[in-house]
């Protein structure tokens, strides 16, 4: 048998430095156009936005957020003058006593007080009354009208969301401007720190008589008639020399 010799030719060293170059260039190319754009949204050479690889990376991206959202980081609680609504929560006696009912009053770090005032509004005439309040302050209110006035109940809170500062941002509770109403009574909470009350219009062609009562924790009270804004300061019931006679008169 006889034996044959097989020759394997040996590239030269110049012959595998220019592959590998190519090899790498080709590697690096993958990597800017398809892979950066598909995992991390990273895109130099727009050839993501192009094949629509981007929304794999925000597809990638979403099971993080979700997982931080689902586990925020702990916070301590927040002091009770902060808090800007009441949640009770029943919790039962161990030894069969009368049951510990939690969280049902709001702490205030000053005491009360109170506002009354009878205006007088013209026909087309507009009016606001806003209390400047911390946020969970509580108001207790009526007010009557003499003739049914449309009205909103809005705040203005200190502290406005991004892009708002500097214009009359404002949020509305409650809104009654077609038919409107003669009355208002109930209990607010506020949602926020900032000033918080009433816009009323006379649309009527007469004179309506409107009276405000409240009570409540604000600080200062804001008129605005007839395009001029005036703070005015409440009542301090304990300022008062006498406490007012009230007659023991018994419920027929």
């Amino acid at each position: 048998m006889s034996e044959q010799t097989i020759l394997v030719e040996v590239p030269s060293t110049k012959k595998l430095l220019t592959a590998t170059a190519i090899a790498l260039a080709a590697a690096i190319l993958i990597l800017c156009a398809f892979v950066l754009p598909a995992e991390y949204g990273i895109d130099p050479f727009k050839t993501g936005r192009a094949l629509g690889l981007g929304a794999l990376a925000d597809t990638s991206e979403a099971p993080a957020r979700n997982a931080t959202t689902a586990s925020p980081p702990a916070t301590p609680p927040a002091s009770p003058a902060l808090k800007a609504s009441i949640n009770p929560v029943l919790v039962p006696s161990p030894t069969g006593d009368a049951p510990t009912v939690k969280d049902v009053f709001i702490s205030q770090p000053d005491r009360f007080r109170l506002d009354s005032r009878e205006i007088t509004l013209d026909p087309g005439e507009g009016m606001e009354i806003k209390y400047d309040m911390k946020k969970g302050a509580g108001l207790l209110y009526s007010w009557t009208a003499s003739a049914a006035l449309p009205y909103e109940f809005h705040g203005e809170p200190d502290l406005k969301p991004a892009g708002k500062q500097g214009t009359d941002y404002y949020e509305s509770y409650e809104l009654n401007d077609k038919a409107g109403s003669a009355q208002g009574n109930g209990t607010f909470l506020a949602p926020s720190t900032g000033i918080h009350g009433w816009f009323w219009e006379n649309k009527t062609g007469k004179p309506v008589t409107l009276r405000v009562v409240s009570a409540g924790f604000f600080d200062w009270i804001s008129l605005n008639r007839k395009n001029k804004q005036t703070a005015l300061k409440p009542m301090d019931p304990y300022a008062l020399r006498g406490h007012p006679a009230i007659p023991d008169e018994p419920v027929q």
